[in-house]
């Protein structure tokens, strides 16, 4: 049956589900409870209400690519039980990923936001708010995406959440090290755009970058000091979108592929 002629009943049950197992997501739960508190301690323990953007930023940086990760992984595995039941609908097994992806989305997005209170009442302007929360989202569409991958490729939830463990671990500090141990060699020194770009190929370290640039004017350099700097910084947002769009789509579309190959 064609995609567009399938009953729309069975897609409203799909994102019924969905939003009813999102919200009893313990990972979810947990994420709401972590993000609230942390902003606030940020608003609290800040010295001066400009540190709080800085602090918000860190906060999410530290947070959503490791909590979207859970978040996905343990999604990815939750219907494992009832495949052979929601397999027979009417409905692509793609779906079932969208979906996921989704309301995952939507829901750590309406986390954030509910965490940016803290800035708005230490006076923290709407264009900051807005850049955080935009940021945060872009964290989030990539490490849920990539937490519905690691959940479909893996056998169990608790080897799921290792290798989600893993890969924060590695996006997070191995990756950075790697790069900054590169920086300090002379033929990388003489190729700064080399060392740059591994930079800019990492969602998080693109997203600290834009932060940080946005919020203020944060001098930047590079071995070899370039022209061409400046203006790679001022397409620092559209660069941040244009990679979160790619690794989310990739991360999907290989998530979309494992479960229509998985048997029963």
């Amino acid at each position: 049956m064609p995609l567009m002629q399938r009953p729309t009943s069975a897609y409203r049950a799909l994102v019924r589900r969905e939003v009813t197992t999102t919200l009893h997501n313990r990972f979810v739960q947990v994420f709401a409870i972590v993000a609230w508190a942390g902003s606030s301690a940020v608003a609290a323990l800040s010295g001066q209400p400009e540190a709080v953007p800085y602090g918000l930023l860190l906060l999410f940086l530290y947070l959503v690519p490791l909590f979207g990760l859970l978040v996905g992984v343990s999604a990815a595995h939750e219907e494992r039980d009832e495949r052979a039941f929601l397999w027979t609908q009417p409905v692509p097994r793609a779906a079932f990923v969208l979906g996921k992806a989704v309301t995952l989305v939507v829901a750590l997005a309406a986390v954030l936001l509910g965490a940016l209170v803290a800035g708005a009442v230490m006076g923290a302007g709407p264009g900051t708010l807005a850049l955080l929360w935009g940021l945060g989202t872009g964290l989030v569409l990539v490490s849920v995406s990539a937490g519905l991958a690691a959940g479909q490729y893996t056998t169990s939830r608790a080897r799921g959440l290792m290798v989600g463990l893993v890969v924060w671990v590695v996006a997070f500090a191995l990756y950075d090290a790697a790069a900054l141990g590169l920086s300090g060699l002379g033929a990388v020194q003489a190729l700064p755009a080399f060392w740059v770009g591994l930079l800019l190929l990492n969602p998080i370290d693109a997203v600290r970058l834009a932060g940080l640039f946005a919020l203020e004017d944060v001098p930047f350099s590079t071995p070899g000091e370039a022209a061409w700097v400046a203006d790679l910084m001022a397409g620092l947002p559209a660069w941040v979108a244009g990679l979160t769009v790619a690794w989310t789509a990739l991360l999907l579309v290989l998530a979309c592929r494992r479960l229509r190959r998985l048997d029963l």
